[in-house]
């Protein structure tokens, strides 16, 4: 046996081989060629990649990566990991809620505007929107706002909406960049009261009011 072929070195039979062992020169001859043909596929599994490994006409397999995966570069070599997902919007919740809402409590109470949103990873952080339409109905006080996680404050707003002595209504917008540290379905919501008993409302004329969860990856 001779003739090593050129890039992949496989054993070729001569002419004398042919003539005085042909079965057994090509299955020496075949062998290698099977041999280097593994070496540039070892995939083992449906969804295996391969790419050029530091030793020559040999591949390495790279095994399938999970489920959501990309494909990124470690060290000079192709690996799978997970998406980055800083500063990226990962999902976003809408609720609009329409139902007139009036009080004259002096101590917090809902106006029935909420919104529950599951992160996705307890490192994420939830952008909260919220726009309505509120108003004092009656003479002097002031619309007080604040976005409620669960049973925590974490927004408080005075709208100071009016303190003379006719009602007045006005559009309120309030944010927060919030981290609930949870990946557990989270209720946020708006709370409100007046400085003084006096009658004040949310949800004006049946407007709707909006709350808007964006889960903003870490």
């Amino acid at each position: 046996m001779a003739n090593p072929t050129t890039n992949y070195g496989f054993v070729l039979p001569t002419a004398t081989d042919l003539v005085t062992d042909l079965p057994a020169d090509f299955d020496v001859a075949l062998q290698g060629v099977d041999t280097r043909l593994k070496a540039l596929q070892p995939g083992t599994t449906l969804g295996d990649l391969a790419y050029s490994s530091a030793t020559a006409n040999t591949n390495t397999r790279l095994a399938i990566g999970s489920t959501g995966n990309v494909l990124t570069v470690s060290g000079g070599v192709p690996t799978w990991s997970a998406p980055a997902g800083g500063g990226k919007l990962l999902q976003l919740v809408n609720n609009t809620y329409a139902t007139n809402f009036a009080t004259s409590s002096t101590s917090y109470v809902d106006t029935g505007m909420s919104t529950t949103i599951t992160p996705t990873s307890a490192t994420s952080k939830i952008f909260v929107i919220y726009n309505g339409n509120h108003r004092v109905s009656t003479a002097g006080g002031a619309v007080n706002l604040r976005i409620m996680r669960g049973a925590t404050q974490i927004k408080l707003y005075n709208a100071q909406l009016y303190t003379g002595t006719n009602p007045e209504r006005g559009e309120v917008t309030l944010t927060w960049l919030d981290s609930p540290a949870t990946t557990s379905a989270t209720t946020y919501k708006i709370q409100m009261c007046n400085d003084v008993a006096n009658s004040i409302e949310a949800q004006l004329n049946n407007e709707a009011s909006v709350l808007t969860l964006m889960e903003i990856g870490a």
